[in-house]
This record gives structure tokens, sequence and C-alpha cells, in this order.
């Protein structure tokens, strides 16, 4: 008999970490699960480790020789799956015990049209060694308005959800770019409606290594997804002025990030300079205005004044980037 949780774990050198993400899975409090470890290509000795795992007829490993498209990775282990239900997780966050039994439970509860649970998640600062949770948009039913508008309330954490395999198979992961994140959710809340459990499911790891700082990679997918998303045959036409919206918001995040924590200060106005070609209202917000104007500071400059405000606000968890010292 086949699981009904098929969880896909993707590695890149989290050797640190990746025993954890791997437990976690084992430790849940059902067994109905099988566990698919793709390894893109790790040099840290990532695949030796996870070779203890051989004879774990519940665990498949597959190791590949380079690094490549994460969206590759994604969509193999979706069809490698045997489970009714997919869940993702990275190398270096784990899973609470209890969240497949959860899980299962809610969706046993449920209507068939509905083909996502999503819930809370702790974030885990390793340098403060403290826990916290994160914010996260607690939306149910069809969601993709709420997916749209509710920025601000949080997102939708990639390892909380557990879906059903046919969401995957219906909206597969864009093979072209290297990685997707959750702009996928907003192509599966196009058909299938999501549910919100409170209780949270799994923590994320706060370190330097983050996909988080590759601000740079993450705008450029952020923006090919959104675009695919608005002349998708799916997507409700009527809905695209809050898509613009969205997207607005999200480059001044980016723009934001760059100012509190990088140092490419032309980019971050690049980005300032989409926003408001999106929503021009985004000129008059308060962290364009001071944003706009730390980045003609120098970063030495800027530094200074981000590290005054941390040490007023008393924002000790904050990771910043190896260049942000130099």
């Amino acid at each position: 008999m086949n699981p009904s949780v098929t969880v896909i774990i993707l590695s890149y050198n989290q050797s640190e970490y990746l025993l954890d993400a791997v437990e976690s899975v084992i430790n849940q409090t059902t067994d109905d699960w099988e566990l698919i470890v793709i390894d893109n290509g790790s040099t840290d000795g990532s695949q030796e480790l996870l070779s203890k795992y051989k004879s774990n007829l519940k665990i498949r490993l597959i190791f590949h020789a380079e690094n490549r498209n994460i969206t590759l990775n994604c969509n193999q282990g979706v069809n490698l799956a045997n489970g009714k239900y997919i869940s993702f997780l990275f190398a270096d966050d784990y899973f609470l015990p209890d969240k497949f039994k959860k899980e299962l439970e809610c969706f046993s509860s449920l209507p068939d049209d509905y083909g996502f649970i999503h819930s809370p998640s702790y974030g885990y600062n390793v340098v403060t060694k403290k826990k916290t949770l994160l914010p996260c948009i607690p939306a149910s039913g069809y969601v993709l308005k709420d997916l749209l508008t509710r920025y601000e309330e949080g997102y939708i954490n990639p390892i909380t959800p557990l879906i059903k395999k046919e969401c995957f198979e219906k909206y597969k992961f864009y093979e072209e770019i290297f990685t997707e994140g959750e702009s996928i959710f907003f192509r599966i809340a196009m058909k299938y409606k999501f549910f919100y459990m409170k209780e949270p499911t799994a923590v994320m790891r706060e370190h330097g290594k983050n996909m988080r700082f590759a601000k740079k990679k993450n705008a450029i997918t952020f923006e090919y997804t959104m675009n695919k998303l608005a002349i998708h045959e799916d997507f409700p036409i009527q809905f695209i002025g809050y898509l613009r919206k969205l997207n607005a918001r999200i480059f001044s995040s980016f723009a934001w990030q760059d100012i509190r924590l990088g140092t490419d200060a032309k980019w971050a106005r690049l980005m300032y300079k989409k926003s408001i070609r999106e929503d021009w209202r985004q000129i008059y917000r308060a962290k364009t205005i001071i944003g706009w104007g730390m980045s003609w500071l120098p970063v030495k400059g800027r530094v200074i004044i981000n590290k005054t405000i941390d040490g007023i606000l008393n924002r000790e968890n904050i990771i910043y980037m190896d260049e942000y010292y130099k």
C-alpha cells in the first residue's frame, strides 16, 4: 500500500543541518509517509552523510553530480512520489513531530475541492538561539485574492503545506528558472481551495546562507513568475489590479531589504522605480522616501544608520551579509 504522504527534501551544501531534516520526518507521530531526498550536487559531504539511510526502505536517495535548477528536482520528486499528498522540506529546516498526523486528520474532514493545507511556522535564529513565530496569512477557501491583497499579514511558508499531488501535476514548477519558492502557490490557488491550520508545523532556520540573501535572484524569479501568472489562462482578469499592487509592494520590499542589509544602492533604486511603475502611490510611502534618500549614502553611512536603529530597537537577531561588514 502506498503511503499517504511523500516528503521531498531538497538538499545542497547544508550538511550541518541535513540530518535534523531527515530525522524530523523519521520521527513523525505517524509512519504513513515516504521520503525522497534529492541532493543537488553538494560538495560538503552531504551525500556521504545521507548514505546511512540507504537501507531504510521508506527513504529514497537521489544524488545529482552537479548543481542544477531546483525546479527540475521539484518536478522529479513529484513524478517519483507515491503519496496522495506532498510536502517539501529544505535541508536546513525541520518539521515538528505531529505535522503529518494533524494535516492528514484535517484533510479527512475537508471536501474534495480542498487541495492545500498550510499553517504557521517558527523561525530559529542560529546566532541568538531564539525561536519566534513567523507571520503567516490565515486564509482559507479560494485564497487567490487573499494572497494578492493581504501581503502585510504574512506569506505561506513553503515548508508547512501538505498539498495534493494532483495540484503539482496540474501546475508544474517552471524548469527554465532556478527556483520558484512559494510563487507556485498562486497558480494552485487559481483552482483549489486552501485550509489554514492554526498550529505551527515546522521550523525554518535563519542563517547567513538563507536564500533570502540572494535578493537579486529572488527578484528576477518573482518578476518572471508574476508575469507568467498574469497571462495564465486560469488567472481571473479581474484580479490584474491586485497583482500589480502586489508587484509594487514586493519590488519595494526588495529595495528596502538592500537598503537595510545589502550593498547595491543602484539596484535598490531600480527596484523602487519598478515599484512605482506598478503602482504610482508607492512614491508616497515612508519606506520609499527614506529608502531612496538612504540609497545615495555611501555603504558605511548606511551601516552606521542601520546598526544604530537596530541597537535602539534591540534587533539583535538581524543577520547581515558578510559584505556588509567590509
